[in-house]
């Protein structure tokens, strides 16, 4: 037990680095505001798809996004309202078939999805998903 004792003293004697580093003031951050829980927005909405066609939609106020093959337009409407704080007007749904594709000499399918296509109120917009692009 000596020996740990002996290594905690020259720890407390020596000028260390990292104690340079903490007496440095510190600057007070921003409260980080959480939104309310979104739900089950998380099982519903998959991701914004991103196409040329998309990007002249969002132009006009329409997004489009990959959504879960069991939602449905009511729910896919309470989730973006949900999570990105926009009112909804329209949700046209798509059922989009898998493409069948070719390794070799075995055939195989891509997977089914749904897009929903999703019109929000004149003037409001979601910021971030097809800017720049």
């Amino acid at each position: 037990m000596a020996f740990f004792s002996r290594k905690k003293e020259k720890k407390q004697e020596g000028e260390n680095v990292l104690d340079m580093v903490k007496e440095a003031p510190k600057q007070e951050k921003a409260p980080i505001v959480l939104k309310e829980d979104t739900g089950r927005a998380h099982r519903i909405l998959y991701h914004h798809h991103l196409s040329e066609k998309t990007n002249q939609f969002s132009q006009s106020g329409r997004y489009v996004f990959r959504v879960s093959k069991k939602a449905n337009k009511i729910e896919v409407k309470k989730a973006i309202e949900s999570v990105y704080d926009v009112h909804v007007v329209k949700v046209n749904m798509i059922n989009t078939p898998g493409k069948v594709r070719r390794q070799g000499r075995t055939f195989g399918r891509t997977q089914d999805w749904k897009k929903a296509i999703v019109t929000l109120k004149t003037g409001e917009q979601i910021s971030g998903l097809a800017e720049g692009v």
